[in-house]
């Protein structure tokens, strides 16, 4: 007499499974470390691209990727001389390659004598392939595009602004 196999039509979740022997095809994608720089003062510019702040990781495998995340609360400020401030944020890998960036601006300065301020946010995300074990250093930079640009993190913004790096196994 033949055996018909008869399959379920769903799994109990409350039920307890035992499993043996190994997953396969389940791919890759573990965390295998995360490092956060948090950005602690605050920073102000009115010129080019300048260094703000870094932080640096050792990835484990050559076969790793580097998820690199920047949280950014900014400030932008006529300072007197635009009613147009913007700036420019951007992520650097370890050859000072850019990753990605942002561009602030603030739409115009309702009160027209170009002091008003305008503060927000901004986030950043880059996916980067180091293929090296050494240690990497990640770079958050910043100028200003007109008037004052400005990168919080003291005082009512202490660590406002950020930067981590996540290991990513293959």
């Amino acid at each position: 007499m033949p055996f018909t196999l008869l399959k379920p039509t769903g799994i109990d979740l409350s039920q307890t499974f035992a499993f043996t022997g190994s997953v396969t095809g389940a791919g890759g994608g573990k965390v295998l470390q995360v490092v956060t720089q948090p950005k602690n003062s605050d920073s102000f510019t009115t010129g080019g691209f300048s260094t703000l702040f870094t932080c640096a990781i050792t990835p484990s495998a050559t076969s790793s990727k580097i998820l690199v995340l920047a949280s950014i609360q900014y400030n932008n400020y006529g300072n007197g001389s635009t009613n147009y401030p913007h700036g420019t944020v951007q992520l650097l890998n370890h050859g000072d390659t850019t990753l990605c960036k942002a561009y602030a601006l603030f739409g115009g300065n309702l009160g027209g004598d170009s002091t008003d301020q305008f503060d927000s946010s901004i986030s950043l995300t880059a996916l980067d392939s180091p293929n090296s074990t050494s240690a990497r250093t990640y770079k958050v930079s910043y100028k200003a595009g007109g008037g004052r640009f400005g990168i919080m993190g003291a005082g009512e913004r202490e660590n406002g602004s950020s930067l981590t790096l996540i290991e990513i196994g293959a």
